[in-house]
């Protein structure tokens, strides 16, 4: 029961006949055999002149009606202190009442007040108690990838394409955001259609905040729902350079698609997610923002450690509303992009992994996969890297 909804003054009465079996029951069930509650003999001898129902037995309907009536379920009586009456013979009706007398929200405490009378109107156990309603820790089962729709920016080629696919694959409707090429984002939305999985293209730059409205409002009209997962893949192309012959301009355009994209499409997506109290973020890092970066990357390093603070902010943020942010950071990953870096440096790169080989894009989909489904439902805040063991 909610303690809201719990006032002082607030009453619960039951009424119960007690039987001769409930008083040998009771008898079992603690080990109380005193003579004077299950021989009929012996009570015959004392003033009462027949058994006595166990005070306890008593106040065990109080435990009922404090678990079960007020305040009720996960209520815990933590404190008693009671006085019997008029005792309490098989055959008689007795009519419990409890009262709330206080009432702690701060420490979510009520004390009760407890009177008990027999069909004659005497009263046969009277005092006050407190209970405690404990916290329930409530664990929301997140969805299956099944009734999940998920958006991927840059998801026409490379890896973006291999996380949509895969995405796909498992269920979840899939939204490819591109920025240019018409003809990869159509073919990979029928390649998806064609094995009976759901998907749609949308045209869009990541980096204009224009156009995320009209976006998400054709999401929810094809396929009924806000968009769950969000993975923040778009890139451009990098060409490696001296620090002191880049200019701003180069360090810009890296910062304005991944930290400004990143940026405005978390915030347009978050507003659904909370309204759910469930969602992903997973952001596409580098592993080289975690190992000794190589000469003349560092615009590209920069960008790809400021994401992973934007992950891990993110994730303290939303977590306690049930929205999980990650980061998957793969390692030199054969794709069009590392194009850019010369194959005997591919080849001395592979080696210098454990596993003797460079990331392929379905490597990292897999990893984003994971960190989209239930499977990874405790995880948020992680950085997973995606490359051969190289940071070992």
């Amino acid at each position: 029961m909610d303690l809201a909804s719990v006032e002082v003054g607030s009453t619960a009465n039951f009424c119960r006949t007690i039987t001769r079996e409930d008083i040998l029951e009771f008898a079992r069930l603690s080990g109380d055999y005193n003579p004077l509650h299950v021989d009929a003999e012996f009570a015959r001898r004392t003033s009462f002149q027949r058994p006595v129902a166990h005070g306890i037995l008593l106040a065990s309907f109080v435990s009922m009606m404090i678990g079960m009536r007020l305040p009720g379920a996960g209520a815990l009586w933590i404190r008693q202190s009671f006085q019997w009456g008029t005792p309490v013979f098989a055959g008689d009706s007795v009519e419990f009442s409890l009262r709330v007398t206080h009432k702690s929200s701060g420490s979510n405490i009520l004390t009760l007040e407890v009177h008990a009378v027999n069909q004659d109107g005497k009263e046969v156990m009277s005092g006050e108690g407190a209970v405690k309603l404990l916290d329930q820790r409530e664990r929301q089962e997140e969805p299956a990838l099944a009734d999940r729709v998920a958006l991927v920016t840059g998801g026409s080629r490379g890896i973006g394409s291999a996380i949509a696919r895969l995405l796909a694959q498992s269920g979840a409707a899939v939204v490819i955001l591109y920025r240019q090429d018409n003809g990869s984002a159509g073919d990979l939305v029928d390649s998806i259609r064609e094995k009976g999985g759901r998907a749609i293209a949308v045209k869009g730059d990541v980096t204009e905040a224009g156009g995320i409205a009209e976006t998400l409002a054709m999401v929810q009209g094809e396929f009924g729902r806000r968009v769950d997962l969000l993975v923040n893949n778009a890139s451009i192309p990098f060409v490696p350079r001296p620090f002191l012959e880049s200019t701003w301009r180069h360090w810009e355009d890296l910062i304005n698609v991944q930290i400004r994209g990143a940026f405005l499409w978390s915030q347009a997506v978050l507003p659904g997610m909370l309204e759910q109290r469930s969602g992903c973020i997973v952001n596409i890092g580098s592993a080289l923002s975690r190992d000794v970066p190589p000469p003349q990357w560092a615009p590209f390093v920069t960008v790809k450690s400021a994401l992973l603070g934007l992950t891990r902010a993110l994730a303290a943020e939303f977590g306690p509303q049930g929205i999980r942010v990650n980061m998957v950071s793969p390692g030199t990953t054969e794709t069009e992009s590392a194009s850019v870096i010369p194959e005997r440096l591919r080849k001395l790169q592979a080696m210098q992994t454990p596993l003797r080989r460079l990331a392929t894009a379905d490597d990292v989909a897999r990893a984003v996969v994971f960190l989209c489904s239930p499977a990874s439902g405790f995880i948020t805040g992680a950085d997973l890297p995606v490359s051969g063991g190289v940071s070992v």
